[in-house]
């Protein structure tokens, strides 16, 4: 039973500040790599719980290789230092060549990183979806029963039941609306959040499931995959809008139950043996976690420390860059960068910031263009580098070459605007016509500002004439 058709992100002392090192290990599976310091079992029980749940997610048969890092703390206390709120289990986060999972081991590990594991999987569909729709489904597969005998979906959540009984409901407009709007005391703002989360996945649960709802469920993620407005999507696919079908829910739940899938259990994972990590390369991966998270402070004390008991570590000085260049110091950031370049030139992510560095300084194309094809030679599904050697190519008139670049820009980042628009534009000056509507239609639909949607719709439309011929070709 597939449920998405189409696969549709200064301290006192140093000492004081940090905690005490211990043993960290590396599990790799499928386009993901788990650090954890949680030991080798719990390591394990994690990733294992991504594959299997990889296996269950249905998907278009793409994959765009977009890579995943895990980060398992065995302290919620250190996790906390990283994570927004008291009640926050585990993160989710979108990054350069990988995106971000950070949680804590314990009893919820399986259920929290699914959760996360499934917005992961999310964000490589090629347009954005209603955020109920995503949290929902998030939480739906979060406790998914797989055996080596059957897969299950849909068990009943006792904190969303007990929250649903107890508790007035959010309204359909609060569900569907970009923000939530509540009051802005902390505590009724966490109360609505939560409500959310409880309300979102009896939706999907009852979307998936129930019997006058689940065969109309392909074709509403069809018309989300191809675009369509959330609101006209579901009144499209179920014939009714979505305050009608949030109405259905509660009596959906006096009889809720979980279903078996119609798939083969995944075979169980095994990981290669675990590699130690260095003591300096786990700071670094606290200090990477913290830079992301926007923590400049733990960042550069993490950073500084690796620099001072390793100075020949490349990720150390360039750790030091990247923050200088998030804090708009470019002359220490370029110091920091070319060292890191000195002691290590085949890391990707250090020559792409440098390459930043040195088109905002004014480098000419060829120079910029020799770093981002190093950048891709080194790691093709880097979106971003292939993105800016596709810009750079239809600036030299280099079409053919700027629209390869930008396919694979595309492929790795399907939600972002910008990126269909270009390839739209390059196609375009080609005369690929139908192709080039096809992307500028895209880019419509994937626009976040207004400016990028006015910029998408004039493209669009621009192209509509030439494909129908009202424009002299």
């Amino acid at each position: 039973m597939r449920f998405l058709a189409v696969f549709l992100t200064s301290l006192v002392t140093l000492s004081a500040a940090l905690p005490a090192r211990a043993d960290w290990l590396r599990l790799r599976g499928t386009h993901t790599e788990l650090l954890t310091d949680a030991g080798e079992k719990e390591g394990r029980r994690a990733l294992n719980r991504l594959e299997q749940i990889r296996a269950i997610m249905p998907s278009s048969g793409e994959d765009s290789g977009r890579e995943l890092r895990v980060v398992l703390f065995n302290s919620e206390k250190e996790f906390r230092e990283y994570a927004p709120g008291e009640t926050t289990a585990g993160l989710y986060q979108s990054g350069l060549e990988h995106d971000y999972i950070v949680t804590y081991a314990g009893g919820e590990l399986p259920r929290v990183v699914t959760h996360e594991f499934v917005h992961f999987l999310l964000h490589q569909t090629p347009a954005p979806l209603p955020r109920w729709f995503e949290e929902g489904t998030a939480e739906l597969y979060s406790n998914a029963q797989i055996n080596t005998k059957r897969v299950r979906i849909g068990k009943e959540l006792e904190a969303h039941m007990n929250l649903l009984l107890a508790r007035p409901w959010l309204t359909a407009a609060q569900m569907t609306a970009e923000r939530l709007a509540v009051p802005e005391k902390e505590q009724d703002v966490e109360q609505a959040e939560n409500m959310f989360y409880a309300e979102s996945w009896a939706l999907v649960h009852m979307l998936n499931l129930a019997p006058n709802y689940r065969d109309q469920m392909p074709r509403f993620v069809m018309l989300l995959a191809t675009g369509t407005e959330g609101s006209e999507a579901f009144r499209t696919a179920f014939g009714r809008d979505f305050a009608r079908a949030l109405a259905d829910v509660p009596g959906y739940l006096k009889k809720i139950r979980s279903v078996k899938l119609d798939i083969p259990p995944p075979m169980p994972f095994s990981a290669a043996q675990a590699e130690r990590v260095s003591a300096v390369d786990a700071d670094l991966l606290r200090a990477d976690v913290a830079l992301r998270r926007g923590l400049g402070e733990k960042a550069r004390s993490l950073f500084d420390q690796a620099a001072r008991e390793h100075p020949d570590s490349a990720a150390a000085q360039a750790g030091l860059g990247m923050l200088a260049m998030t804090q708009n110091r470019p002359g220490d950031a370029r110091r920091y960068l070319e060292k890191a370049i000195q002691l290590d030139d085949k890391d990707a992510t250090i020559l792409f910031e440098y390459a930043l560095l040195e088109r905002d300084a004014g480098a000419g194309n060829d120079r910029v263009r020799e770093l981002l094809e190093k950048v891709v030679g080194l790691n093709p599904n880097f979106g971003e580098a292939q993105l800016l050697l596709g810009v750079r190519a239809t600036d030299d008139r280099s079409y053919d070459r700027a629209v390869a670049y930008l396919h694979d820009a595309a492929r790795l980042l399907p939600r972002q605007s910008y990126v269909w628009h270009a390839l739209a534009y390059a196609q375009q000056k080609l005369g690929h016509y139908p192709e080039a509507l096809d992307a500028a239609q895209r880019a419509v639909r994937t626009a976040s500002t207004d400016e990028q949607e006015h910029a998408a719709e004039a493209l669009r439309d621009a192209l509509r004439d030439q494909v129908s011929g009202k424009v002299a070709r």
